[in-house]
């Protein structure tokens, strides 16, 4: 139970460790391994360069295997070649898998995506959508492949290193975008206000901080108060029992008691319905 967290978190340090340069050998391996990637598949048509490739490879090996099976009587390229196949379906059955349990999961989202069973979150998926197709227009995949590299391999290090000074600024920023789009909120209440008022709708612009005091204020004015007098004598007060306790009890009924709850709260709430 407690190895797959730890080999997880093991892969997920490694993989931070590689982003923040911490070994500058090992990243530097990845990342101009990743750029000589990207370049080659800029400059190179893959199909063509992999048929190449193919084809040279099976020429070489059978000329090899028909010459030293005449001249040697026995071929070098099966003496010596690989015998056995690397194990492939060992390495990726375990991600086919989890690919496949997680499938079902996300044909049903796409399911309810698609058929708009909440329009809300289909709405946003158009959205996000339409975003993707605008940006993939723009941009190639190349062009995003590679900047998106150059971010990977920059970005956390740039950020470890002045982390404070760039979370100040992010916060600066949010505050800002904050007063902004209240300011703008309130010119565009103000100038649709109007309209409202000619339609009869200007009730609905009152702003949410005033309407939950008004409303507090508007039942405290509503709820009536009943004047009592302020002096309270002894005839008033409760006579003390001047023997013991009674060695016989009342019994208690809890239907009565429930009956008297019913009551008492059905006649506050004709009162409150009432004023």
């Amino acid at each position: 139970m407690s190895a797959a967290p730890s080999s997880s978190t093991k892969k997920c340090q490694c993989e931070c460790d590689i982003l923040l340069w911490k070994n500058p050998v090992e990243t530097g391996k990845y990342f101009f391994g990743s750029i000589i990637a990207l370049l080659i598949l800029k400059k190179v048509n893959l199909i063509t360069f992999l048929l190449r490739v193919f084809y040279t490879i099976f020429l070489t090996t059978g000329t090899l295997e028909f010459l030293t099976k005449i001249i040697l009587g026995q071929g070098i390229v099966t003496k010596y070649g690989i015998k056995e196949c690397p194990n492939t379906v060992g390495l990726i059955k375990p991600y086919i898998d989890e690919f496949l349990k997680q499938l079902p999961v996300k044909q049903a989202k796409m399911r309810m995506l698609v058929f708009a069973y909440v329009p809300k979150n289909t709405f946003k998926a158009a959205g996000i959508a339409y975003c993707l197709h605008k940006f993939f227009s723009w941009f190639s995949v190349w062009t995003i492949l590679f900047v998106a590299d150059l971010l990977a391999f920059t970005v956390p290090i740039v950020y470890q290193t002045y982390q404070k000074e760039i979370d100040a600024q992010l916060e600066c920023a949010c505050k800002t975008i904050k007063k902004e789009s209240d300011k703008y909120s309130q010119l565009a209440c103000d100038k649709i206000k109007p309209h409202l008022e000619k339609l009869g709708l200007a009730k609905y612009l009152q702003t949410s901080s005033a309407a939950p005091n008004s409303t507090t204020a508007k039942l405290a004015a509503d709820v009536p108060i009943e004047t009592t007098s302020a002096t309270t004598t002894s005839a008033d007060l409760p006579s003390v029992p001047s023997h013991g306790p009674s060695s016989s009890t009342k019994e208690f009924n809890v239907d009565d008691l429930t009956n008297e709850i019913k009551q008492s709260t059905n006649s506050l709430k004709e009162d409150f319905e009432t004023n």
